[in-house]
């Protein structure tokens, strides 16, 4: 899997500049990079939602859990959930997404239902330790079972793919608290190879107008564009 800094670089060889006099920004590449990379997935994945992703285009997030009473567009009916403590990037339509976590009370999946159904959920006597998981309109995620030990859940983890790679990398779990403010060109890019090779052309496509070299109109055998020709 090919790092932000090398798709930076292929980027600025194509367009045969350097980072010391080159026009574009390394954050202005990430921001292109990652638009198209959500548009190649998109392209290849969205028509066929039964057709397997690439484990390459997977990010997985670590998400702190915390306490609380309500959850936003459905009534109070006693009792707590946990909430992600951050909202989480949006995912794509497509691909395997799970929640799960570890500890020693709870080890697994957990299933993600549609918020209508998750008011309904562990009454089955069945089913009681299952822990049911649903997405607000703001993004957060919410946890809910029938057994009130699910709320020593400190933290739980998500895969899945993401449409805006940058952001889902500030959650990402790789590395240890200082590792995750690392600098992003540092970071993993998260696409199958199959896709790098057409990312960078659509990305070099996009800026590449911007490095054409002015056309001499000029009617004659002179370089007017040259700077001893502009100084005559």
């Amino acid at each position: 899997m090919a790092k932000y800094k090398e798709i930076v670089s292929m980027v600025l060889d194509m367009l045969k500049v350097t980072s010391d006099d080159s026009i574009f920004t390394e954050g202005h590449i990430i921001f292109l990079a990652g638009r198209y990379r959500s548009f190649l997935l998109k392209q290849k994945y969205y028509n066929d939602l039964k057709k397997q992703v690439p484990e390459s285009n997977y990010q997985t997030l670590c998400l702190d859990l915390e306490k609380v009473e309500s959850i936003e567009g459905l009534p109070c009916e006693g009792g707590y959930y946990l909430r992600t403590k951050e909202p989480v990037p949006t995912l794509q339509p497509f691909g395997n997404t799970r929640l799960y976590t570890s500890g020693s009370y709870y080890n697994g999946n957990i299933e993600f239902v549609s918020k209508d159904r998750f008011k309904y959920t562990g009454y089955n006597k069945w089913f009681k330790n299952t822990i049911y998981a649903t997405l607000d309109p703001s993004q957060r995620i919410y946890l809910t079972s029938q057994n009130p030990q699910f709320m020593y859940l400190k933290n739980a983890k998500l895969h899945g793919v993401f449409e805006n790679a940058e952001e889902a990398s500030k959650l990402a779990c790789d590395g240890d608290d200082e590792g995750k403010e690392c600098d992003i060109l540092d970071r993993e890019f998260p696409l199958e190879d199959a896709l790098v090779a057409p990312l960078i052309e659509l990305v070099f496509k996009e800026l590449a107008p911007s490095v054409v070299a002015p056309e001499d109109k000029a009617n004659d055998a002179n370089d007017n564009l040259s700077p001893k020709a502009k100084e005559q």
